[in-house]
C-alpha cells in the first residue's frame, strides 16, 4: 500500500501488510457490506470494526444507506467476527432546533434496541466545528453542546446503554464524564487488541494525534477527500467536487487509493514491526501458566485445577516437569502468565524467602504467611527513591516470569514468588 503525506503529497509512505508485521487492522465504516462477502480474504489478520450509526437522515447524510439495511449489516458482520470486533460509533453528536437532547435519547434506544447482543461497546463524541466542518454544515444550523449539555446528555446515554448491555466510551474528548460512568476510550484500543490476540503489546500513545487521544501508535492508510457517503460534518471531505474527482481517479491496479505514482513522487518504505511482547525463555523456578491445564492432575491445587498457575521444576529438551504435576509437559503446552491482577492474582510474595538472612546455626523456620498480592507487595519495597513495582513498569516486564528473572538479578537469590493454592 502507498499512502500519502496530506502535507506534503509528493512524499510517498510503502507500507508493506504482510501478517507477521501486522498486529491488527481497524476499521472505520458507516456501511462494510461491500466488505461482507470479501472477509475470507483477511484470514490472516486480526482486525476489527468501528461501525457508525447515527439517527441523522438525509438532510446531513446524503450517501449513507438506509439504517435498517445499516442495522442488518452490523448484526451479519457481528455473527460473522463476534461482537467484541464491531463496535458501535454514535457521532459526532450535534444540536439543531429539530434535533434537541431528548431526539438523541429517543433515537439512541432505538438503535440500542436493535444492537443489543451484538456489541459490547458504544463510543460517542460531540461535534466540533472546525472551519471545513463549518462551511458543509452552513444552512443547517447545526451548532456544538455546551458542557452542561455533553454531562446530561451522556448521563442519559449511559442509562440506555446499560439496559442493553452496551459499555459506553467517549472518543477524544476532553470533558471527563467519569462521574456518569463513562471512561475516556481508544479506538486504536491495546487492551483489546491483547484481548483478541491473547498476548501482550508493547506500544504507546500515538505521538501524532491530539492530547485528548488515547489511540496507540498506528499508521492510518486512509485520505481525505475519498469517502462518498457525503455527511456534512465529515471533518475528512473538504470539497464535493474534489471527492468526486478523487474517485474517479482510484486504480484498483494501483498501491495508491487514488490515482498513480508520478515522476516528482518520493516514495519511502515504513519501517514496520510487530509490538507483541516476545516473552523471556522459561527457567527453573518459573511461574507459568498450561494452555489446557485439564490434561495434567495438579495434586495441591485444593480448589480442584482451579488455579492454572504452576512452578517448573526442571525443563529438557522433550518437555518441563511442573510441581506437584506428575507427568511430563510439552513446552508448547506453557505459557506466560500475565501482571494484570487476573491471571497471576494467586501469587504473593514471601519477603522470608527473598530477604531472609541467617546465621549458620540458625534455623529457617517457614514463609510469612503473608498472601497480599505480590504487585502490592512490591509496590512497598523501594531502591533508589523507586518502588520494585514503577520499576518493573519502567522496564516493560508484561510477565510473571520476567518479573521472577528481574527479582532473582537485582537480589541475586531466590525471586521470593510462591504460588497460594488456598493455604489462606
Amino acid at each position: 500500500m502507498y499512502v500519502r503525506n496530506p502535507m506534503n503529497i509528493h512524499q510517498v509512505s510503502k507500507v508493506v501488510l504482510k501478517p507477521e508485521v501486522i498486529d491488527c487492522i481497524v476499521f472505520w465504516s458507516k456501511n462494510p457490506k461491500p466488505m461482507l462477502a470479501r472477509l475470507d480474504e483477511l484470514k490472516d489478520y486480526m482486525y476489527y470494526f468501528q461501525f457508525t450509526i447515527n439517527p441523522y437522515d438525509k438532510w446531513l447524510e446524503m450517501g449513507v444507506p438506509k439504517k435498517e439495511g445499516i442495522i442488518s449489516s452490523f448484526k451479519e458482520l457481528s455473527e460473522r467476527i463476534g461482537r467484541k470486533r464491531v463496535i458501535w460509533r454514535y457521532d459526532p453528536i450535534l444540536l439543531t432546533e429539530k434535533m434537541d437532547m431528548q431526539y438523541h435519547v429517543r433515537y439512541f434506544e432505538e438503535i440500542a434496541k436493535r444492537l443489543e447482543g451484538y456489541t459490547d461497546r458504544c463510543v460517542i463524541s460531540f461535534v466540533d466545528l472546525y472551519k471545513k466542518t463549518q462551511q458543509n454544515l452552513k444552512g443547517t444550523q447545526a451548532r456544538e453542546l455546551t458542557m452542561r449539555e455533553m454531562t446530561e446528555l451522556a448521563a442519559q446515554l449511559y442509562a440506555v446503554a446499560k439496559r442493553y448491555g452496551i459499555a459506553i466510551q467517549t472518543c477524544a474528548e476532553e470533558i471527563a464524564l467519569e462521574s456518569v460512568g463513562i471512561k475516556h476510550g481508544k479506538c486504536v484500543d491495546s487492551a483489546l487488541i491483547e484481548d483478541l490476540l491473547g498476548v501482550k503489546l508493547v506500544v504507546s500513545k500515538d505521538p501524532n494525534q491530539r492530547k485528548e487521544c488515547g489511540c496507540v501508535q498506528s499508521i492510518d492508510i486512509g485520505e481525505y477527500n475519498t469517502c462518498a457517503h457525503g455527511c456534512k460534518y465529515c471533518y475528512a471531505n473538504f470539497k464535493d467536487s474534489i471527492v468526486v474527482r478523487n474517485r474517479a481517479a482510484h486504480d484498483v491496479n494501483s498501491p495508491l487509493l487514488v490515482g498513480r505514482l508520478g515522476p516528482e513522487d518520493k516514495v519511502t518504505e515504513r519501517k514496520l514491526f510487530s509490538f507483541i511482547k516476545v516473552p523471556e525463555v522459561f527457567k527453573v523456578g518459573d511461574i507459568v501458566g498450561l494452555h489446557h491445564p485439564e490434561r495434567y492432575r495438579k495434586a495441591g491445587d485444593v480448589f480442584g485445577y482451579g488455579i492454572n498457575l504452576y512452578k517448573i521444576v526442571s525443563v529438557g529438551e522433550g518437555g518441563a516437569r511442573l510441581a506437584d504435576v506428575e507427568q511430563e509437559v510439552p513446552k508448547s503446552e506453557l505459557k506466560p502468565v500475565a501482571v494484570d491482577g487476573v491471571e497471576d492474582r494467586w501469587i504473593y510474595y514471601d519477603p522470608k524467602v527473598a530477604a531472609v538472612f541467617l546465621f549458620d546455626d540458625e534455623k529457617y523456620e517457614g514463609n510469612s504467611r503473608d498472601y497480599t498480592y505480590y504487585m502490592d507487595a512490591l509496590g512497598r519495597m523501594g531502591d533508589g527513591g523507586r518502588t520494585y513495582k514503577e520499576m518493573i513498569g519502567r522496564k516493560r516486564l508484561m510477565y510473571v516470569h520476567e518479573v521472577q528473572h528481574w527479582l532473582r538479578k537485582k537480589d541475586k537469590r531466590e525471586d521470593g514468588l510462591e504460588i497460594n493454592e488456598g493455604k489462606e
